[in-house]
């Protein structure tokens, strides 16, 4: 599921990308920030490891729900692959709260992130690309975790 969502957020990225080209390297503060090692990685537990990918996960949801809200017609052209990233991510951090349900394992309540007023339409671009190639890259994390945990139970 986390591979399919990748695959989805790359789309996404590349047509925001084609449709929005931006150069240099853009960031918001308010996303998830990934800061693990790779032997870290190696010896992550179940339930820190879970905990914190539906944490992290929530706060890319709303970052999204916010991206939608900030700019409809903006984009409008990307809907079709917004609104798939958008639902593949809620099936994804539902399965999550199953697992986590059936594990015993207790939801996260970090607080949720303050997102910025909907500014001009290039803050919305700029805070696009952030959230999209943010995502992207923590996709690829997420996944790695995924086998990692499911090689664990």
């Amino acid at each position: 599921m986390a591979r399919n969502l990748l695959s989805d957020t790359k789309n996404l990225f590349n047509h925001f990308k084609n449709r929005y080209p931006a150069e240099g390297e853009h960031k918001l503060e308010t996303l998830p920030v990934l800061s693990m090692t790779a032997v870290e990685l190696a010896n992550i537990q179940v339930s820190v490891g879970l905990a914190r990918l539906s944490s992290d996960l929530q706060c890319y949801q709303r970052h999204f729900e916010w991206l939608r809200r900030a700019a409809p017609l903006l984009l409008r052209p990307m809907e079709h692959d917004i609104t798939t990233v958008h639902s593949r991510l809620e099936r994804l951090l539902k399965r999550l709260e199953h697992l986590m349900t059936k594990l015993s394992l207790s939801r996260p309540n970090d607080p949720l992130p303050t997102l910025p007023a909907h500014g001009t339409h290039w803050s919305v671009v700029q805070a696009g690309h952030a959230i999209v190639h943010s995502f992207h890259l923590y996709l690829d994390w997420a996944s790695r975790v995924l086998v990692l945990i499911r090689n664990k139970l």
